[in-house]
């Protein structure tokens, strides 16, 4: 067991994975996501963490939110999520673990790890690889029906499956107390160069789910507004590649 501090957030973990824990205590993690969530959430904030993996945004936003649902359809990611929970007994109460894959549509998903389950890569897109698996889908108008009060803050890290799921968020996007953080994976979605005439479509659907928000973009160490991109979003013309990841909030 270690201990993990992350800002003023504190808790432990296993000894599985000590190289990436020792990145995040030492801020050589993207430092910027724990920065915008921590500035994005209060005591009374349902997170949503889509793509949890073995717990970083999961812990850390249980230090500070109401309730924390987390969302790991990779079978040793879930597992190393669920041992790190259960070392913080004072956490876990508001932790609550699904292993399903967020999808548009309710079934069967194929997943693949670019090297083996728990790499942090899992994706839709991956399934060609020699590691693959299937598991159980949600849909995001299930999700929503779990939210019972308070605002809410949405985590989207699923290695370019964003691009499906964020365009069916347009329930929980509606709602005018909500925050969200994607991150874009344009060269797992689309391939290589020459992509932009996937890509930008691709983030326009994306971006227009969330016109009327302020928008951030959350560098490995900096957060920064993001006005030309907020810019186009209200013209209606988001047409750029998204390669960051970004904040999407109202007022």
């Amino acid at each position: 067991m270690r201990d993990v501090r992350i800002g003023s957030a504190s808790f432990a973990v296993t000894d599985e994975n000590a190289a990436f824990w020792e990145r995040a205590t030492s801020g050589h993690w993207e430092p910027a996501t724990f920065e915008a969530i921590g500035a994005s959430i209060t005591p009374e904030t349902t997170v949503l963490d889509f793509g949890a993996w073995i717990g970083p945004v999961t812990l850390f936003a249980a230090t500070k939110a109401r309730r924390v649902i987390s969302f790991e359809p990779d079978p040793e990611a879930a597992r190393q999520l669920k041992a790190n929970i259960a070392l913080n007994p004072s956490l876990a109460g508001k932790i609550t673990v699904i292993e399903k894959a967020v999808w548009p549509s309710k079934g069967k998903l194929k997943l693949g790890a670019k090297k083996a389950q728990g790499d942090s890569m899992s994706s839709v897109h991956h399934t060609g690889s020699d590691v693959t698996w299937e598991v159980e889908t949600i849909t995001p108008d299930e999700i929503a029906a779990l939210i019972d009060r308070g605002p809410v803050f949405l985590k989207i890290d699923t290695e370019g499956a964003e691009y499906s799921i964020v365009p069916q968020l347009t329930n929980l996007a509606a709602r005018t107390d909500l925050s969200a953080l994607v991150s874009f994976h344009p060269r797992f979605a689309a391939g290589s160069h020459p992509r932009f005439h996937k890509t930008f479509p691709m983030t326009k659907r994306v971006f227009e789910v969330f016109r009327g928000y302020k928008v951030w973009r959350v560098h490995h160490k900096s957060v920064s507004r993001a006005v030309i991109p907020e810019l186009l979003l209200n013209l209606g013309l988001p047409y750029f590649e998204a390669k960051t990841t970004y904040l999407f909030k109202r007022g």
